[in-house]
């Protein structure tokens, strides 16, 4: 009898707990917990849509208004490391701050005459991310990240992307949105030529910032934890 009672006595709690609302803090920590694990649970194809249109912003012809930018994906990469993803001297910044992996995505912009690689670093945590950032300036220069130094091109056999290489990069770009990713993206042309002015270069490659963008906010955090894939409160 008492040995049941003890048996009774310990399943009652487990039960409470099994049926009880989580706290708002093991809410936020599996929120921290899905964020950062959230570049293993999507598709590849969820996170590298296949193609990106932005609009102009016309109030009197929203529906008629033809794509402004267009960003048309080529291919994804194999997952790769951080060393062989990034231009070693950013690379470097990277991994001291305990870069785990990243993902990779050439796009084409409607023409098919331009290129932009997109990349993900995938940081250990918020923390980290933020340090690697804010370190890019100190190691690699104010500029660095954003006349230099990028991720890599891929090029993608059998599209026109396939002549895309790192010497043929002509735009870097950065972006943060205050989670453990990191994007990045590198920009060119696909035939030979001299520099771009530098005047034009950002419009140019608009269709790679529109892509950026969408890829960014695949990695921002919802407002509602317990309504994210593989959360259960």
């Amino acid at each position: 009898m008492l040995g049941l009672g003890a048996l009774a006595g310990g399943v009652v709690p487990i039960a409470v707990d099994l049926t009880r609302k989580p706290t708002d803090a093991e809410i936020r920590a599996a929120g921290v917990k899905e964020l950062a694990g959230r570049w293993r649970i999507l598709t590849a194809g969820e996170i590298f849509p296949g193609r990106v249109e932005v609009r102009a912003r016309d109030r009197f012809m929203k529906e008629m208004d033809p794509p402004a930018w267009t960003a048309v994906r080529a291919g994804i990469a194999p997952e790769a490391s951080c060393a062989a993803a990034f231009d070693a001297a950013l690379a470097k910044v990277l991994a001291k701050h305990g870069c785990r992996t990243a993902l990779r995505a050439t796009y084409l912009d409607g023409s098919g005459t331009l290129a932009a690689t997109v990349g993900i670093a995938v940081m250990p945590d918020t923390r980290r991310a933020s340090q690697a950032e804010g370190d890019f300036g100190a190691t690699l220069g104010v500029h660095g990240v954003k006349e230099r130094y990028g991720v890599r091109a891929v090029p993608v056999p059998g599209t026109a992307a396939a002549a895309f290489s790192d010497r043929r990069r002509r735009s870097f770009w950065l972006d943060t949105n205050g989670t453990p990713y990191l994007f990045f993206r590198s920009s060119g042309w696909l035939a030979d030529r001299g520099g771009p002015p530098p005047a034009a270069t950002d419009e140019t490659f608009r269709f790679a910032g529109a892509a950026l963008d969408r890829i960014a906010q695949t990695f921002a955090a919802n407002a509602d934890v317990c309504e994210r894939r593989g959360v259960r409160c």
